[in-house]
């Protein structure tokens, strides 16, 4: 539990600035690196070398070289995100000291939640220039969504930084421009569909398909395995490709007419129908894997009639960031949104 502490997002404080530590994990990787490898040399020395005088001198340069290395994961674990309003400038630095990266205030999006695929999440600062992006960490990771560590930097840092930037997160205001060509809907009025890469999906669920057909017939991988294992790889990929092939069919409609929002697919499992007049808001889920960036989802939020419970849909995945405006746009024409 303390090294968990040890490890949360530390921040201070002050009248002009606001100073958060995201990388304090490392200072905890320093101390077990420290211990584990202290120990190993210890032990390989004392045990290879029966004179005192022979291990010592050996030792030496071991322990410079693992010293060296501590205090670079301890300078890591160091580093900070300092807004400091007097500038008017957000900046990256590396051991706390050297300046590695910075941004103007107003070239700051906003702050934003980034999840990981595997699970967790950190916050991070996004400039305009990228704002769907991978952003700049000023978080450590979490696992809940109600860490109290999380929930006190939302509540006493962000605020602070929040008025530094004179604003919080607002969404663009779309000019109100009539749009004959849209780059991401299949138009048939009153339907409107979004156009789907589909031909990567489907060969994949062939290709799986096909696999678990040849072990039935040739028994390729699985013939010196016993049964379990054959079912569990024949019925995975089964299971995998009928998933890929159908996931391919799968659409979303908008019927301006009717005004839905219309997820299909051809099976009818997990088909949804919403309303125009329940939708709340879009939000911008950036994920990543191993907390690297691997993409952003758009998803649509809706409130459930008759409930304070509210229900989302994914709605388009991109790996690259350049045309997720130009996607909202087009969707808020579709709905004839402001």
């Amino acid at each position: 539990m303390a090294l968990k502490k040890f490890a949360q997002t530390r921040w201070d404080i002050e009248s002009r600035r606001v100073t958060l530590y995201p990388y304090r994990i490392f200072n905890v990787l320093s101390i077990g690196f420290a211990v584990v490898f202290a120990a190993f040399i210890v032990f390989f020395n004392v045990t290879l070398f029966p004179d005192p005088s022979q291990a010592l001198s050996t030792s030496i340069p071991m322990f410079l070289g693992l010293a060296v290395i501590v205090g670079m994961l301890w300078g890591i674990g160091r580093t900070s995100v300092v807004f400091d309003n007097d500038s008017q400038v957000m900046r990256k630095k590396l051991f706390g000291l050297l300046s590695i990266r910075s941004e103007r205030f107003d070239d700051i999006d906003n702050i934003g939640v980034v999840r990981n695929t595997m699970g967790g999440y950190n916050y991070r600062a996004f400039p305009k220039r990228n704002k769907y992006g991978k952003g700049v960490v000023v978080s450590a990771n979490y696992a809940k969504n109600d860490d109290a560590n999380a929930i006190a930097l939302t509540q006493e840092a962000f605020p602070v930084i929040m008025q530094f930037l004179s604003t919080g997160y607002t969404e663009p205001a779309y000019a109100d421009t009539v749009i004959t060509d849209y780059q991401f809907y299949d138009t048939h009025p009153p339907y409107f569909a979004i156009k789907r890469k589909w031909v990567g999906g489907l060969l994949i669920g062939l290709c799986l398909i096909a696999l678990a057909l040849n072990e039935i017939i040739n028994k390729t991988i699985t013939h010196d395995s016993d049964m379990i294992h054959k079912v569990l790889v024949i019925g995975g990929c089964l299971l995998g490709g009928t998933a890929f092939v159908f996931s391919t069919f799968s659409k979303i409609v908008f019927d301006t007419a009717n005004k839905t929002v219309n997820r299909y697919n051809p099976l009818g499992i997990g088909n949804q129908t919403f309303a125009f007049a329940d939708f709340i808001n879009f939000q911008i889920t950036r994920r990543s894997y191993n907390f690297i960036y691997s993409g952003t989802d758009i998803n649509m939020y809706f409130q459930v009639p008759g409930s304070n419970k509210q229900k989302a849909l994914v709605i388009k995945s991109f790996s690259s960031t350049k045309k997720i405006d130009q996607f909202l746009r087009e969707t808020r024409h579709v709905m004839a949104l402001k």
